[in-house]
């Protein structure tokens, strides 16, 4: 493999090269939720992840979520949710810890515990965090104020906050893992649930949504290598790991349409098939390239190295066309659950 294949690999794949080092996901790990369902199988899950590792959050948290999200074209770096920013990871002025699950919505705070759960904070910029405060994720479709593609709007003593596409599934992931993990069963831990309804900013009640909008997010925007990553990182130093980032369709089987069937890790599995695709005038002449795949393209997208969304096409077109600089970017098709990565020279 050359050089720069080798360097392009390891760009896409988020820290692939550097993955060993971490806890990988251990054979026997869901073994005592397969076979189960409903608040059965929840109930399973939630003993698995219980009991984590817990860190200070003033004095420990940041050393962690510089690893877990570590630029991987520059390792002294951290990438922003929200944004997509890289920063410098030191720079303590340039970033702050965003609670998903904000934490006045079960009024935990930093408290060491749900309040210091690293697979609940993400870096972020400053002044997007603010902007967020404590609002219910769902889609706002208007009366928004825009800020680095996010969106989010104050109506009355309830707030909504839609993040960037890129974002969607990796927060919905993040409220599904709290809550299943939290279930008020140890002193001082809350007892959080995800709703379908907005609350009052000033509500100190362990609930979250909107639970629909997260579920449609978590299928929108599928697992990929980043959260993988940070999900392997953050299992070395907390002992207990995001079961959605394992398992997406665990999701379908606690709150959609399996919601009554019994969830088994090998039969629930997406089948393996052979995905062949290619990208014909690659290097993009004229602004114009096509898609050949053998499974039909629902979905393709353009991003930048830096995980910027370029352009987004949300159904299949004969010619594809781009208006960019020029570089190297990456062609995500999707295709039911199935995603693929490609280079794309322009």
């Amino acid at each position: 493999m050359s050089k720069f294949l080798l360097e392009f690999k390891c760009i896409f794949s988020l820290l692939i090269c550097s993955i060993a080092a971490y806890g990988q996901l251990p054979n026997s790990y869901y073994a005592s939720a397969e076979n189960k369902s409903a608040q059965e199988l929840k109930a399973a899950l939630h003993d698995i992840i219980d009991d984590h590792q817990a860190y200070n959050y003033s004095s420990y948290t940041r050393t962690i979520l510089k690893q877990s999200d570590a630029d991987p074209n520059n390792p002294n770096n951290i990438l922003l949710i929200y944004t997509g920013e890289s920063i410098v990871g030191n720079n303590h002025s340039q970033w702050n810890r965003e609670h998903v699950w904000a934490k006045s919505r079960g009024d935990f705070g930093t408290s060491t515990g749900a309040g210091s759960d690293v697979h609940n904070l993400r870096a972020s910029n400053i002044q997007v965090n603010s902007d967020r405060s404590n609002h219910s994720f769902d889609n706002c479709n208007s009366g928004c104020t825009t800020t680095w593609n996010n969106k989010f709007k104050q109506i009355g003593d309830h707030g909504i906050f839609e993040p960037r596409d890129q974002d969607k599934g990796d927060v919905a992931r993040i409220i599904f893992y709290m809550t299943v993990r939290y279930e008020g069963d140890v002193t001082g831990e809350p007892n959080l649930e995800m709703i379908n309804t907005t609350q009052a900013w000033y509500k100190k009640t362990p609930y979250h949504g909107i639970r629909s909008t997260l579920l449609a997010w978590h299928n929108q925007d599928p697992v990929d290598d980043f959260e993988r990553n940070r999900n392997n990182v953050i299992y070395q130093y907390q002992g207990n790991r995001n079961p959605f980032i394992d398992h997406p369709e665990l999701a379908d089987y606690l709150w959609g349409n399996n919601e009554q069937e019994i969830w088994n890790s090998t039969a629930s599995m997406s089948k393996v098939e052979s995905w062949q695709a290619s990208v014909s005038s690659n290097p993009v002449r004229n602004e114009q390239f096509t898609i050949s795949s053998s499974f039909p393209i629902d979905s393709a997208a353009v991003f930048s190295l830096s995980g910027a969304l370029i352009q987004y096409y949300p159904k299949p077109q004969k010619q594809y066309h781009l208006n960019a600089s020029s570089g190297i970017y990456v062609l995500k098709i999707q295709s039911g659950k199935r995603q693929k990565h490609m280079k794309l020279v322009f």
